[in-house]
């Protein structure tokens, strides 16, 4: 019950819709249902005993107005118990919403992308059934059932006798059949998330699969998924399916032991027809219930697997959060002051209990370009994760204008870095809301400059729309160096006093990415610069270059003073500039 009581407390500023259409249900529709066939009841008794007519008109204007009355109250019903659930669903998708926004990078390396959206399509969507279907007929299933029993058994006791021995047995099967659905439900959950993440990665991955001509691979593999939710869902059917025909033979036995029964009695004038129509009208009413109680525990087990899903995303913690007493950056005292220095002090980091980073001791002055190179898998870009606080670092500290991080609000913190990232993600919108992102209000004055410093406005104004060009879902029909471009005028664009750029120019030419490291070099303004690279062109102007090798600072100094250590900084240059170190002055142009 844990579950229904946390949809009802999310249901805030919309339960009164949901209590006032159940009342309604409650006090007014259902009672009219057990007394609009009393009517007819009477009705026909007067027909059968030819009695005094004068009251039929009154009984049939009674039927007419209850059952406009009942017609009335079920559109009522449906709106308010409709109109609460997508309240609820409203609030509670904005609420899963932001805490996606605010969990680490951790929640999405460990949850499936397909199973994210199954929780905020299909789960809430089951929630939204149990509110309007669910727990409307829960209600109707049992009072029926109750006041049609009192009824029965107030009308003819011998005849309500004989149906009453069948419930014993329709409790057993309700009862069994509650077991069985709710692991099966699970199965389906689980299929239907791994089908989702199955498409979700295909589209993604569309040209990875033509690369390597897997189309036959990827639809064999859908077809197993989609086979394995089918599956899933017919088992999960097949259980009603198992358990309704045997729920509607008891049904049926009934009708027929009413008829039997009632029709003897009718004979013998031990009741009335207009009381054997009672009877077979609420034994009809009783079956029904009946019947829906089996459908309530069937989709009642889904919702109860679904709810559980979303209550662990609305519940999920992240470490990455806001400190008590967050520090906000007084801009006005900022702006007398130099802005970027960025210390990284004794840092180590752990994933999974695995060292990835000891004693890092990295030091940039405000205005300052620091490079970074090293071994693939080496930690680099963890330095940006942890820089930004995706991650948090397991010992020592990080420092920005001389705070820690940790103690920064993370909106202040992170607006003080822009960041080009490795993996370069393009919304699908046009280019210059991409180039905008970080600052909407830019004008298209600002978002052309931009682009041309990242040399990304030529091929661009050659566009069909230009700057107004769509763009495909994650930068599909840019090429790798163009996304990168663009990415890169982003992070320009975001103007932060902090500027990583991460692999960024690895896709573009040695023309290119000169020409952006002289843009870089001549901008307005100082801007303290991070450039990850695995090229000594892309960081041989920094201040200082750091050689990190296996979550170490290995090496440490200005492009002369590496080359002269002859260490892996020197290894590299030669091996990319194809020549010997006594031969280096042959090869000098190469990065000049």
């Amino acid at each position: 019950m844990e579950q229904i009581k946390w949809v009802f407390e999310n249901m805030k500023g919309s339960r009164w819709k949901f209590f006032l259409g159940s009342f309604i249900h409650i006090f007014i529709n259902l009672p009219l249902i057990i007394i609009a066939p009393l009517f007819i009841t009477r009705l026909l008794d007067l027909l059968t005993a030819r009695g005094d007519m004068s009251s039929a008109h009154f009984l049939i204007l009674m039927f007419l107005v209850a059952s406009l009355i009942r017609g009335t109250a079920q559109y009522l019903v449906g709106l308010l118990l409709d109109s609460s659930a997508a309240d609820c669903l409203v609030t509670m998708r904005t609420k899963l919403y932001a805490k996606l926004q605010s969990l680490a990078s951790d929640f999405y390396h460990s949850t499936r992308t397909g199973d994210i959206m199954m929780r905020l399509t299909g789960d809430l969507e089951a929630m939204r059934h149990f509110i309007v279907w669910v727990c409307i007929n829960a209600v109707y299933a049992v009072i029926v059932y109750i006041a049609g029993m009192a009824v029965f058994y107030c009308t003819n006791a011998v005849l309500a006798a004989i149906l009453t021995a069948v419930s014993p047995v329709t409790t057993i099967l309700v009862m069994r059949m509650r077991k069985q659905t709710g692991p099966a439900y699970g199965r389906v959950r689980e299929a239907v998330s791994r089908l989702n993440t199955t498409v979700q990665e295909n589209i993604s991955g569309n040209r990875v699969v033509k690369a390597f001509v897997r189309e036959d691979y990827e639809q064999k593999k859908f077809e197993e998924r989609n086979s394995a939710f089918c599956e899933a869902s017919v088992g999960a059917a097949s259980i009603y399916a198992h358990y309704g025909p045997i729920l509607n033979a008891l049904s049926n036995a009934a009708i027929v032991l009413v008829l039997i029964v009632g029709g003897i009695l009718v004979i013998n004038e031990e009741m009335t027809v207009g009381q054997l129509f009672l009877f077979f009208t609420l034994n009809w009413l009783i079956n029904d219930a009946t019947r829906t109680i089996g459908l309530v525990i069937n989709d009642g087990q889904r919702f109860f697997w679904s709810t559980q899903k979303v209550m662990q995303l609305y519940y999920a913690r992240t470490d990455i959060k806001n400190p008590m007493n967050p520090y906000f950056e007084d801009l006005a005292d900022g702006q007398t002051k130099e802005r970027g220095q960025v210390e990284f002090l004794d840092v180590e980091f752990k994933y999974d209990r695995k060292p990835v980073l000891r004693g890092i001791n990295i030091t940039a002055q405000p205005g300052q370009t620091i490079g970074i190179m090293g071994q693939t898998g080496s930690g680099k870009t963890t330095l940006v994760m942890l820089l930004a606080r995706f991650m948090d670092v397991t010992k020592g500290s990080i420092k920005i204008d001389g705070v820690d991080v940790r103690d920064y609000d993370l909106h202040t913190l992170r607006g003080k870095i822009g960041i080009a990232m490795q993996d370069v993600f393009l919304f699908s919108n046009s280019i210059d809301a991409n180039i905008a992102y970080g600052r909407p209000d830019m004008s298209e004055d600002e978002v052309c400059a931009y682009a041309a410093m990242a040399d990304a406005d030529g091929f661009v104004t050659h566009m069909p729309n230009g700057y107004a060009t769509i763009v495909g879902e994650r930068g599909v029909g840019l090429s790798g160096g163009q996304k990168q471009r663009l990415a890169l005028a982003r992070a320009l664009a975001y103007d932060a006093p902090v500027l990583v750029l991460d692999d960024t120019t690895s896709a573009v030419d040695m023309e290119t990415e000169k020409y952006i490291q002289g843009q870089l070099a001549n901008r307005p303004g100082r801007r303290t610069t991070f450039i990850i690279a695995q090229r000594i062109s892309s960081v041989k102007d920094a201040d200082v270059i750091y050689i990190i090798n296996d979550g170490v600072v290995t090496e440490k100094g200005t492009h002369q003073q590496l080359l002269a250590k002859k260490g892996y900084y020197y290894e590299v240059y030669c091996l990319q500039q194809g020549t010997g170190f006594e031969n280096e002055a042959e090869g000098a142009n190469v990065y000049a």
